[in-house]
């Protein structure tokens, strides 16, 4: 079935839920749909079903949940984006994108060259934004995970996370193409990209000591946000599911 689906993260079999604020907006003044109306709900973990609108109204979507249907496979590597938070909406972009790209969690990372208008990240302040960006985009490409949105943390807290897998830090020049890496024993990978102002030595310093590995992504200089979206793209195209036959 080809139609429309929402993240409802209380979503079970049986049950009766209503959507999301926004959610319930899209379904009602975009979509203009109407009781009984076909659906398909989701909760964000990797349960998907067939649901039934019931009533749609000005205070709220209802919907019925029928049979488990089958959700979309995951890509086979586990893949973390690590970033320095972009101003604007350039980091809703990168959010946005990287869901649809396949990552399974967005670490923003704020480092000492992160740019002032990012930095109130820390605070908070943009977390619940991005996990609406993430739950939207998961709607949109198939998806019936939404990838997890961590705090925002400093570099030194993001590297007493725990991480099973590969460890790639991208720097502009000086490092080998990515495709020299070889594939990650544990089928996981963690992609850090560096804010406009690139890594401060101690910084590389403290990577290189936590087991990052550096890595280049051509012969030209990127934006923050290109230079993570094409890390997702190749990591996926050379050891997850980007050139695999679609579903």
């Amino acid at each position: 079935m080809s139609g429309p689906r929402f993240h409802v993260p209380e979503a079970g079999p049986g049950g009766r839920v209503s959507l999301p604020e926004h959610a319930a907006h899209h379904a009602r003044e975009v979509l203009r749909l109407r009781a009984g109306a076909a659906v398909r709900v989701f909760d964000g973990a990797g349960a998907e079903f067939e649901a039934t609108l019931e009533s749609v109204t000005r205070r709220g979507v209802e919907a019925r949940i029928g049979r488990v249907a089958e959700a979309r496979p995951e890509s086979p590597l586990r893949l973390v984006l690590a970033l320095s938070p972009l101003k604007g909406d350039r980091m809703e972009l990168v959010v946005q994108k990287a869901t649809e790209l396949g990552v399974a969690e967005v670490w923003p990372v704020v480092t000492g060259r992160t740019d002032a208008a990012a930095r109130p990240a820390l605070e908070g302040s943009r977390q619940e934004r991005w996990e609406k960006v993430a739950s939207g985009a998961a709607e949109q490409c198939g998806r019936a995970v939404v990838p997890r949105i961590a705090p925002t943390s400093g570099l030194a807290a993001m590297l007493e996370r725990s991480f099973e897998g590969e460890r790639i830090v991208f720097v502009e020049t000086g490092a080998p193409p990515l495709t020299a890496r070889p594939e990650p024993a544990a089928a996981a990978a963690l992609l850090l990209v560096g804010p406009a102002g690139g890594w401060e030595g101690r910084e590389l310093q403290q990577l290189q000591g936590a087991g990052f590995h550096a890595a280049g992504l051509g012969p030209r200089i990127l934006r923050s946000e290109t230079a993570a979206l094409a890390a997702v793209a190749a990591a996926q195209l050379l050891w997850g599911d980007l050139g695999r036959a679609s579903v």
